[in-house]
């Protein structure tokens, strides 16, 4: 089961996106449906900037850009 996201220092945001997605696959939840779940994997300021950008988001791709590009740390870019 993958854990909620609350954006805490130790949590990996990259990694946690690929559990969610592998998740998803294996419940087959498609990217729409996850779209529309996604609030339940989330909590403290992720939630909070998910429900103040919702509008935002028209797609999984597009929610996922923007979710690491808010919640990826500097450095666990330059790892990759």
């Amino acid at each position: 089961q993958t854990p909620k996201f609350s954006g805490k220092p130790d949590q990996d945001a990259d990694e946690w996106m690929k559990d969610l997605t592998a998740t998803f696959r294996m419940a087959d939840i498609t990217e729409p449906q996850g779209l529309k779940i996604i609030f339940i994997f989330l909590e403290g300021h992720p939630k909070q900037w998910f429900n103040d950008n919702i509008t935002m988001f028209e797609s999984w791709s597009g929610f996922k850009a923007q979710f690491l590009h808010t919640f990826s740390s500097p450095s666990s870019k330059q790892l990759a």
